[in-house]
């Protein structure tokens, strides 16, 4: 069996010290250009890989960042893990998923055992709930999706996501158009609804309309857009022409609600969710939706993490959505 190559084989073949070898491979910016050259070169050619170990133990992280959710079954947030980690992989570490169950108080505890565990950061989804972040170990924070004041935040443009999917009803030439919003709670909706309502306020006052009618709150999952879907498009007063679910699941919810009371989709009802999740190019009709760009912001997000200059926690990353038309809208009859 071949015996293992080690740092000292790469330092004599190199000509130079192991400190020298050690500080290339720990991107020690002390190395001229030179030196760090010819040594990545014997690596390459003895097949020589560092020990992790011994790394983890001298720097006292393990090249592993942490991910804390708020919702393991939302897939949503099952696509942001899947790009995290692949993100993560390139930049060659490993990821620590858990989930708060939108329990605000069990962040804290679980940024605290990750931190035990010396993650060299922790990207966190806070729970609708969170106003503010325990965090005492000072580990490195950034925040996703949902703002916190004090941290890196980096998410999609939320409300103007929610501005584009109501221009686009609007051009389809409906009017009357009912807006199925998430938590009261949660700042996510909050900022999809005031896109809405951009678009929407001055036509429904130009009707004299009251917002109240045509807007209806609801969690964020198929069951709430569902329900809230049976309110909508009761039989007992004017139905909308369309529907803007904050989110895709929500959107679903309504697509069967629709199909149990044999109102044809985009026919009778057009319908536009938020989030381009996976499944929303896999249900009949295939859903319209404003699309978060989830690799961008896992990529930004992780980046952050590990780069290793100072967080900013006044910074904003923020990144546009964009229309992915399918087939359940169509201008109305």
């Amino acid at each position: 069996m071949k015996p293992r190559t080690t740092i000292r084989d790469v330092a004599r073949k190199a000509g130079v010290s192991v400190g020298t070898v050690s500080r290339v491979v720990n991107g020690h910016p002390s190395v001229t250009e030179a030196k760090k050259r010819a040594v990545l070169q014997v690596i390459a050619e003895l097949g020589f890989r560092p020990d992790a170990a011994a790394q983890s133990l001298r720097r006292g992280t393990n090249r592993t960042l942490g991910v804390v959710i708020p919702d393991l079954r939302n897939p949503f947030f099952a696509e942001l893990m899947q790009h995290i980690e692949l993100r993560a992989k390139e930049r060659g570490y490993s990821v620590l998923f858990a989930s708060s169950d939108e329990q605000a108080d069990s962040e804290a505890e679980l940024i605290a055992n990750l931190a035990r565990r010396k993650v060299e950061g922790v990207v966190l989804v806070p729970s609708n709930r969170a106003e503010r972040i325990a965090n005492p170990d000072g580990v490195r924070l950034v925040v996703v999706d949902r703002r916190i004041a004090g941290h890196p935040f980096v998410a999609a443009d939320h409300r103007a996501g929610a501005r584009m999917a109501a221009e686009y009803l609007v051009s389809l030439g409906h009017r009357r158009i009912a807006c199925l919003s998430g938590p009261e709670n949660s700042f996510v909706a909050r900022e999809r609804l005031a896109g809405f309502m951009d678009v929407m306020a001055p036509r429904l006052a130009e009707a004299g309309l009251d917002p109240a009618s045509c807007i209806i709150s609801a969690p964020f999952d198929y069951e709430g857009g569902r329900e809230a879907a049976k309110a909508l498009l009761a039989d007992d007063g004017p139905r909308p022409t369309a529907v803007f679910a904050c989110s895709d699941q929500q959107a679903i919810g309504v697509l069967r609600t629709a199909f149990d009371r044999r109102i044809t989709v985009p026919d009778r009802l057009s319908v536009v969710g938020f989030d381009d999740i996976l499944i929303s190019d896999l249900v009949a009709p295939r859903l319209t939706t404003a699309a978060q760009p989830l690799a961008a912001i896992a990529n930004c997000a992780t980046d952050l993490l590990i780069g290793g200059e100072p967080l900013d926690a006044s910074a904003s990353h923020i990144f546009p959505c964009a229309m992915v038309l399918r087939e359940t809208c169509a201008p109305p009859l």
